[in-house]
């Protein structure tokens, strides 16, 4: 195991440098597990999934019912953030449908930034694109409030 000399802060906490051996399910791992400590800062029971085609089921206050949560993370701040909602493996992708889940999060570990999009919006698509500056300076608060509108 090599042994890293970096002094972390929160601004760092997550470095690319040091997760190059991560694999997609492991960075993706991170990811859901950084939004539902999140959701649970919030005042919310969250608990995670497998195989459903989401990744957190998020409870509402006073038996108020559930909320899917679809958890896409990106670990590098760098680049587009493209963040494809297609559902499938390996080469058997299909757009994504209305009704799988209820709210995307957006997750891009290096800066911490986090949205949340309906996902009945995304209806058909193949991906999610959001300006990186735009991204960083979203309120994950605000976009979750707005997100579990109507349901």
């Amino acid at each position: 195991m090599k042994i890293y000399s970096v002094i972390m802060t929160a601004k760092t906490i997550f470095n690319p440098s040091l997760m190059t051996n991560l694999d997609a399910t492991q960075v993706g791992r991170i990811g859901e597990y950084l939004v539902a400590a999140i959701l649970s800062g919030y005042g919310y029971e969250v608990h995670h999934t497998a195989g459903n085609g989401y990744d957190l089921l998020v409870m509402l206050p006073e038996n108020a019912g559930t909320i899917r949560v679809d958890v896409k993370t990106k670990k590098a701040a760098t680049g587009a953030r493209l963040y494809s909602i297609r559902k499938g493996k390996t080469t058997t992708f299909r757009e994504y449908e209305a009704g799988i889940c209820d709210v995307f999060a957006l997750v891009c570990l290096e800066d911490m930034s986090v949205s949340f999009e309906k996902c009945n919006d995304y209806d058909g698509k193949k991906s999610i694109y959001i300006n990186r500056l735009l991204h960083q300076e979203t309120c994950p608060y605000s976009t979750w409030q707005s997100s579990i509108e109507d349901t």
